[in-house]
């Protein structure tokens, strides 16, 4: 795991500049230092940093710290540690409300500040693995949901109207795209009708918002992608999941994902009469490593 970065609000610039010595020595990450609520918002979308330290009182400022911090927290979700010399009741009951991870008293020490990032980091990561298990099991929920009503239907009916099957179908691929924050995710299933089993072609897919930005770019049903060589299907047949950033594909793979505006890649095998019926892909459009828990 990289080293965390870290983003100082500090209206005092020596104390900001100490405590980015200090965090630096620490041996965090910490590119920019804001000394108002202005800067504070305009750098944390420059940056996304994984925590920032910040001062409850930001002189000067439209607003301060608590109101500063709870703006990033709603928006960004990220976690923040109070350093301040206040401690009045008035001052702690406005800084629950933010949900900060510590609140340190000046003057502090190294320690002290190092263990309340730490556990900030530590326990932040713990809260998103446990929302994203939520959202995955949310997800599954709703598609078991989806097909018990699909069972019940008459699908005689069903089959005469495809739209219905299909707009079901994106819903399903929609819930599981946002729960493990997939660009795109991808249904395609082996081409039959070529021997060999070579290729695969888009059954179904669902895009967040905003992620084609050319028409071109945009893929659509029927599309094919060709395996240059047998090892993918190899693996997706022996049950394996592929995986990667699209760079180091091979070219054909390569070329197909890249035109999508892939860059990375998860792809997990669908196993109908234990046989490959095809594989559903989530993809990223930027470098990703897919995590053991979400595939």
């Amino acid at each position: 795991m990289g080293k965390a970065t870290v983003m100082v609000v500090e209206d005092e610039l020596i104390v900001a500049e100490n405590l980015k010595v200090t965090l630096t020595g620490m041996g965090y990450d910490v590119p920019k230092t804001a000394c108002s609520s202005d800067e504070a918002l305009i750098f944390v979308d420059e940056i996304m940093p994984d925590i920032n330290v910040m001062d409850v009182v930001l002189e000067g400022s439209e607003f301060d710290g608590i109101d500063t911090a709870r703006r990033i927290r709603m928006q960004y979700d990220i976690p923040v540690v109070f350093v301040t010399a206040y401690a009045d009741d008035e001052t702690l009951e406005r800084v629950k409300i933010t949900e900060p991870f510590a609140y340190i008293l000046k003057p502090f020490n190294e320690r002290e500040l190092y263990s309340a990032i730490e556990l900030g980091l530590s326990k932040h990561r713990m809260q998103r693995e446990i929302k994203k298990r939520d959202d995955i099991l949310f997800a599954i929920s709703f598609a078991v949901e989806w097909y018990l009503r699909f069972q019940k239907q008459n699908r005689r009916v069903l089959a005469g109207n495809p739209e219905s099957v299909e707009s079901g179908i994106r819903e399903i691929l929609e819930q599981i795209g946002l729960a493990v924050n997939a660009d795109m995710v991808t249904v395609f299933r082996m081409n039959l009708e070529t021997e060999g089993n070579t290729g695969a072609k888009i059954q179904y897919f669902w895009a967040a918002p905003g992620i084609f930005k050319t028409a071109s770019s945009h893929p659509h049903d029927d599309a094919w992608i060709t395996f240059t060589t047998s090892l993918w299907r190899s693996l997706l047949a022996s049950g394996n999941a592929v995986a990667g950033n699209v760079s180091r594909f091979p070219e054909g793979e390569r070329r197909f994902f890249e035109r999508c505006g892939i860059a990375s890649i998860a792809m997990l095998p669908l196993i109908k009469n234990d046989a490959l019926w095809g594989f559903v892909g989530f993809s990223d459009s930027g470098s990703r490593e897919w995590s053991e828990g979400e595939m």
